[in-house]
């Protein structure tokens, strides 16, 4: 489960990178949302592997790990969504013209 959170906080914290990689020249702020979401994703980590390291925290951590789970997933949902919109707004007016 924590390798999953892992990884899933190392792809969202890429989108903005291969956002500008991709040349999607549109409103930094979607994406930047998802790149906060894989930061929800790494905090849920770390929360879930606190409890098995400290006792006294096991209830206070599962707690905490749920809600940045939650939090992650309503980020990376919002994001995922607006960002799609954006991409598509954008004008292509480039690629509508024929070369010959």
């Amino acid at each position: 489960m924590y390798y999953e959170l892992i990884a899933l906080g190392l792809v969202c914290l890429g989108a903005p990178w291969l956002a500008r990689l991709g040349g999607f020249e549109i409103s930094r702020k979607s994406f930047d949302l998802a790149g906060v979401a894989g930061l929800f994703f790494w905090a849920a980590t770390a929360f879930g592997l606190g409890t098995t390291l400290v006792d006294v925290l096991k209830d206070i951590g599962k707690f905490l790990m749920v809600i940045s789970v939650i939090l992650g997933w309503i980020a990376l949902s919002v994001g995922a969504v607006w960002s799609a919109f954006d991409v598509f707004r954008e004008s292509h007016k480039e690629l509508l013209i024929h070369k010959a």
